[in-house]
């Protein structure tokens, strides 16, 4: 007498597909997290190169020995951040600080610092603190160049 076995197949695709959706339910939250930081974070990069850069056409321009007023570098240093923070011009969004106060009078090889400052939640792509950051950050750059 032969004694047959029944042989087992596989899973069928049809029985594998909920663990693929239950599988996809916890892991897809994490990488949306991540994904979402890393753009995230690569904006802040961005932006702050971008400051370093707004800050150095700032003290750029007033180094130079006809600017007399400290408006001509602030507005060279919002006119150079406009392509990246479109509300560049609003002065509580981003702000600005040429020392010395006043280019008038001001002697030749004086050091002129243009510091740039934008908060974290006014150049977030994303809604609320995404990324968990304590407060708001500030992001800032500063450009030294000497008078003319």
């Amino acid at each position: 007498m032969i004694i047959r076995r029944k042989r087992r197949s596989a899973p069928s695709v049809r029985q594998r597909r909920g663990a693929t959706v239950v599988e996809f339910a916890l892991v897809a939250p994490l990488l949306f997290l991540l994904i979402f930081g890393f753009i995230e974070f690569g904006r802040f990069v961005m932006v702050q190169q971008s400051l370093t850069n707004g800050a150095r056409e700032g003290s750029r321009k007033a180094s130079l020995a006809t600017t007399s007023s400290e408006l001509t570098a602030d507005a060279a240093v919002r006119s150079y951040l406009q392509t990246v923070i479109p509300d560049s011009s609003d002065v509580n969004k981003v702000r600005v600080s040429i020392t010395p106060a006043s280019l008038a009078g001001i002697s030749s090889g004086t050091p002129i610092t243009v510091a740039v400052e934008v908060n974290s939640s006014s150049v977030s792509w994303l809604p609320g603190n995404f990324l968990g950051l304590v407060g708001d950050p500030v992001i800032g750059a500063q450009a030294t160049q000497e008078r003319e």
